[in-house]
């Protein structure tokens, strides 16, 4: 018998920080054409892909057979008054509805062009949203919780433009004196006493 050696295949690449992978929440009362939301202030996100196996020994060995998905999302954020991702998850709480969650890699060299925007590799699900915890500390306000998800998340793309991802970024755009009133969360560019 001839000795085969195949090689090995290595793969290089950027690592992606945790702070470009965003997570959308849509309630699945919401309309067909309205956006998804970007919870505010997400600090903290992670997916599992778990699930059972059925494990048994026979005359013949081992077998093990995957029987269950169990995928869920954990999700973090600051709490802030009226971020409409927050209410989307209570009421989902609530009534015993799912709701939508997308999680997205804004990685430039996933990305595939769509016409005048581009589409990040993204997991789609139906989430039932677990316990959800606020953290009333003396820091600011944490809100955490768990979006297990019915069935298998899905694979597929999430549309975002240049300028959607630069608004996400940013918390404000440089401006010069005069430009506008108020503090960087409250930006007013009217004048005052025009509409």
């Amino acid at each position: 018998m001839s000795k085969i050696n195949n090689g090995v295949d290595r793969f290089t690449g950027q690592a992606i920080l945790g702070k470009n992978v965003w997570y959308f929440i849509q309630s699945v009362e919401a309309k067909v054409g309205d956006p998804g939301l970007l919870p505010a202030f997400q600090t903290d996100g992670s997916l599992t892909l778990g699930g059972e196996n059925i494990d048994e020994q026979t005359k013949q060995g081992r077998i093990i057979v995957k029987a269950t998905d169990e995928h869920s999302i954990d999700l973090t954020q600051y709490f802030i008054p009226g971020d409409e991702s927050i209410k989307v998850i209570e009421d989902a709480k609530i009534s015993g509805k799912s709701v939508k969650v997308w999680r997205v890699v804004v990685d430039d060299e996933s990305a595939v062009t769509e016409g005048d925007h581009k589409a990040y590799p993204a997991k789609f699900g139906y989430g039932m949203p677990d316990q959800i915890s606020y953290a009333d500390g003396s820091d600011l306000v944490e809100v955490s919780y768990t979006l297990n998800i019915v069935g298998s998340l899905k694979e597929g793309t999430f549309p975002l433009s240049d300028e959607d991802i630069q608004i996400i970024r940013d918390l404000y755009d440089y401006q010069r004196p005069g430009e506008t009133t108020g503090d960087y969360d409250q930006i007013d560019r009217t004048e005052e006493g025009s509409s």
